[in-house]
């Protein structure tokens, strides 16, 4: 009697762990230490990095107004929502670390690992963030931005994060990416609130002297040089919006390391992009009613930069940098954390040379192979590439233009194979994300077998 119960226990844990995906793949439940705070957060620092604190400025100038810029930010909330939900319902299907690489393997079966060449191809490198995180830094330090103090300082950011995420300070990694998270959404609700103490006209939050006065949110101000921008503004402004959203994907590559996964990226997908707009709208507002539509166009200066002078002095200008330095390495932390599981995804499916190597956990308990792997390319473009239009374009042509690839296959997919595959059920994305059940065992990419486990 007994060891039928206990027969029927197993049978209820095994039924229970595969309505949640965690039986989907080859992973002990050990394995799976990130929860719901880790997964939006690791969304979260994917998505804001430097641009909410220069990309304003460049989205008025292609729209000509405050008006037209505050569409223009609801659109693209629009469009990360759907892309989000997208992702929610690909993630729910295919509960696997991998992202995309898992999701077109699966649609494009023919010829076998051609889209995995693509979406390898695709991954990108994060020198070019690790520049921008030393430029902030040295600035804040008031250490001159030379070739080689921002090269070293981007080298040594590189070398911490592949150590705290890639060695057994692995946890420790986790916690202070977590933390940065978590004070990135701190610190920039302070800014949103102290924008909004200034236009109610609280004492104590005043505009400096010597510094205009915004007038940006009386009716005929807010429209005011809407007229004479033509479609190609809008629309280059629309994608600098789009581009700033980006990052709603990352907490898909890493699916196989989180406890149950359909139940959290249901969950932690909607939070941290939600938090992510509204932080965005609230920014934008905070922005515009401490600094003057005329004063953000004529300056060369990030609309951040300008925020701080005019309600806090120049002197907390360092204190700025400071901050978008640290946001940058949030922003790299999350990054290379999920691209380190898509290199041992494909050591998992033997798909590598040396394909034990790069899908073990050993000997830290990290996916170190995978994230030494990212940092070698990244140190290349990094170190080896010189500055000028042509680094520009082998980053652009490593990560935006894959991606871009990737991102269209995908939406080709939704749209076009939804009658075909279970994975796209319904006439539309939301249905199957509301849904409990994943793929069918029939549905997946590889049989579970024939996949290396994760130690």
């Amino acid at each position: 009697m007994d060891r039928a119960n206990d027969d029927r226990e197993d049978r209820n844990s095994i039924s229970s762990r595969s309505n949640t995906g965690e039986t989907f793949d080859n992973v002990p439940k050990s394995k799976r230490t990130l929860g719901l705070l880790s997964a939006a957060f690791l969304i979260f620092n994917r998505v804001i990095g430097t641009g909410i604190y220069a990309t304003p400025s460049n989205i008025l100038r292609s729209s000509g107004s405050v008006g037209v810029a505050f569409i223009m930010w609801l659109i693209g909330a629009l469009i990360a929502a759907c892309g989000t939900a997208v992702y929610m319902e690909l993630g729910t299907g295919l509960p696997r670390s991998g992202g995309e690489k898992n999701y077109l393997e699966f649609i494009y079966r023919r010829p076998r690992f051609l889209v995995t060449k693509t979406d390898v191809e695709g991954q990108g490198t994060a020198a070019a963030n690790s520049v921008v995180f030393s430029e902030y830094l040295l600035h804040a330090l008031s250490i001159a931005p030379t070739f080689y103090h921002t090269r070293l300082t981007a080298f040594s950011c590189l070398t911490f994060i592949l150590v705290m995420h890639g060695t057994c300070l692995a946890p420790w990694g986790l916690r202070l990416q977590n933390t940065l998270g978590a004070g990135k959404l701190i610190v920039l609700s302070i800014i949103s609130l102290s924008g909004l103490l200034c236009l109610f006209g609280f004492p104590g939050f005043r505009i400096r002297e010597g510094y205009e006065v915004p007038d940006n949110f009386r009716w005929e101000k807010l429209w005011e040089g809407s007229s004479g921008k033509g479609v190609n503004a809008f629309v280059s402004g629309l994608y600098n919006v789009v581009w700033s959203f980006i990052g709603y994907s990352n907490a898909n590559y890493a699916l196989s390391e989180i406890r149950d996964p359909v139940r959290t990226i249901k969950r932690a997908a909607p939070l941290a992009m939600g938090a992510v707009t509204v932080v965005y709208l609230f920014i934008n507002v905070a922005y515009f009613s401490v600094v003057s539509k005329n004063d953000i166009l004529s300056s060369d200066r990030i609309v951040a930069a300008l925020f701080f002078r005019n309600l806090f002095g120049p002197a907390t200008e360092k204190i700025l940098s400071a901050f978008i330095a640290l946001s940058t390495l949030g922003n790299l932390l999350a990054g290379q954390f999920s691209q380190g599981r898509v290199i041992q995804e494909l050591g998992r499916e033997g798909v590598v040379p040396y394909s034990e190597f790069f899908a073990s956990n050993k000997p830290f308990g990290a996916p170190f192979p995978g994230l030494f792997t990212q940092y070698l390319v990244s140190c290349t473009f990094l170190l080896l590439v010189p500055p000028g239009d042509a680094y520009l374009f082998m980053i652009s042509r490593t990560f935006v233009f894959p991606l871009n690839l990737v991102n269209l296959n995908g939406l080709y997919s939704v749209i076009v194979l939804s009658d075909n595959y279970q994975l796209f059920r319904g006439v539309g994305i939301i249905p199957a994300v509301l849904q409990q059940q994943v793929v069918p065992v029939e549905f997946r990419i590889y049989p579970l077998e024939a996949t290396v486990p994760l130690t």
